[in-house]
């Protein structure tokens, strides 16, 4: 039997259990088309299908294409379609990032159309390429245990308690998904926008991966997959004895449990209270009890000597939360943030010396992140020690007033690699193996 059917046909019994309805996502490329047809193949009476489809209009006319091969499809296998074109917010946009906007509006619709069938599950069309792909990019952007365990098989829906995702491919590799729809003669679309560079995602499927099979593991999917999956049990196993723990009436100490526990204490409490956890504020609060981290102009927290989260509410700190959010190119991309135009520009090759600084692109990340100082963040200036950036104002004789205003860089994973008025950061320092250099200029207004 072919691999492909072999996949769904072994993963009904679990994934979809019969009499259920499954919303099967589909975009019209590869991947969703050949899960369109291998399910409806595969479920023949028992499991009822509605095609699903959410036109993100992003692409003019080839959007408009993608939606009328669904549609096609779908009536040629006689299922149910419901499609819908994306009203684009704005402020979500503005807010999230034009990726993340869309993603949240395509979950909601096929929430929505589950809701409509009395579907129970959504299927996704995901294989272990993606799992390979996702895997790096989290782990380029910090990522913990949970994040490196990638997807599971069988998840819980964002957002919809009685809605799950199933994802049969997981096992499989892209090649096989391909080999099949050739067989099968299913017609699809490429998407152009996978093979833009400029987004991190795409140049580890078109750089990286390609290099690690040809250089160092040929069979690298496979072995990424297998990690995902140990990292994943470690992390799961650890924050299930950290909600644990918290549970207790009469509990050992805080301070004698595992590191990854400790973390996993203080993440749960974060979640619990509403506040989206960072590494710096979790480092930052079980390494110095009573310690205030400043989480809004009006509110703060502490973790007391017996490893319990407190929220209190004071006057304004002062502290200047806004943010604002640069994507260098290779054209000049300028920001204004904070009374300060932060200017910078991606190069191949390493430009000649000049007025403005030149940074590790590759190290700082497909995104930067500005922002001004809060209590707790620490930074490690070229040729430096780590050292609180508090400190390092000191030393430098900023102004208490000075030092909420100077505006403050960080990498995809929240590393601060420039400070202005400062040396840079050492994360950021260009380096002899370094192939794409970030010229960087600020003035202020």
């Amino acid at each position: 039997m072919n691999a492909v059917l072999a996949a769904v046909e072994s993963a009904l019994p679990e994934l979809f259990p019969d009499g259920q309805g499954v919303v099967v996502s589909v975009s019209g490329g590869l991947d969703s088309m050949v899960l369109l047809h291998a399910l409806h193949h595969a479920s023949g009476a028992e499991r009822r299908l509605v095609a699903a489809h959410f036109n993100h209009l992003l692409r003019g006319e080839a959007s408009d294409a993608d939606q009328l091969l669904v549609e096609q499809n779908a009536q040629r296998l006689g299922l149910k379609i419901e499609c819908e074109n994306w009203s684009c917010d704005e402020e979500a946009v503005q807010e999230f990032g034009l990726e993340m906007a869309a993603r949240e509006a395509r979950l909601e619709f096929l929430a929505r159309v589950a809701k409509q069938h009395q579907c129970t599950v959504t299927a996704m069309g995901h294989h272990r390429d993606d799992q390979a792909e996702t895997f790096l990019w989290r782990m380029m952007r910090g990522a913990g245990g949970i994040g490196l365990g990638g997807m599971k098989p069988l998840d819980s829906f964002p957002g919809t308690k009685s809605l799950r995702i199933a994802r049969p491919f997981l096992g499989l590799g892209k090649h096989e998904l391909r080999a099949f729809a050739k067989a099968e003669k299913i017609l699809f679309r490429e998407d152009s926008s996978n093979d833009d560079r400029r987004h991190l995602r795409n140049r580890i499927r078109h750089e990286l991966l390609p290099v690690l099979h040809a250089e160092f593991q040929p069979g690298i999917e496979r072995a990424i997959e297998q990690s995902a999956e140990l990292v994943r049990a470690d992390a799961e196993f650890a924050r299930a004895m950290a909600r644990k723990w918290l549970g207790q009436l009469k509990r050992s100490s805080f301070w004698s449990l595992h590191t990854s526990l400790q973390r996993w204490v203080v993440w749960h409490q974060l979640i619990d209270q509403g506040v989206s956890p960072t590494f710096e504020m979790i480092e930052f609060l079980r390494k110095k009890p009573d310690g205030q981290f400043a989480v809004s102009r009006d509110q703060s927290i502490r973790l007391d000597t017996e490893g319990r989260l407190h929220i209190r509410k004071t006057t304004n700190m002062g502290y200047d939360l806004s943010e604002s959010e640069i994507r260098p190119t290779t054209s000049w991309t300028e920001e204004v943030f904070g009374g300060t135009t932060i200017r910078c520009r991606v190069t191949p090759q390493k430009p000649p010396a000049g007025a403005e600084e030149l940074l590790d692109a590759g190290r700082v990340g497909e995104r930067v992140l500005l922002r001004h100082w809060r209590a707790g963040d620490r930074f490690v200036p070229i040729g430096g020690k780590e050292a609180k950036l508090q400190d390092l104002f000191t030393n430098a004789k900023v102004p208490a007033s000075e030092k909420r205003r100077r505006v403050l860089a960080c990498t995809e994973g929240g590393e601060i690699f420039w400070v202005q008025g400062l040396r840079i950061g050492e994360v950021a320092k260009v380096q002899a193996e370094t192939r794409r250099f970030l010229r960087w200029d600020c003035r202020e207004l």
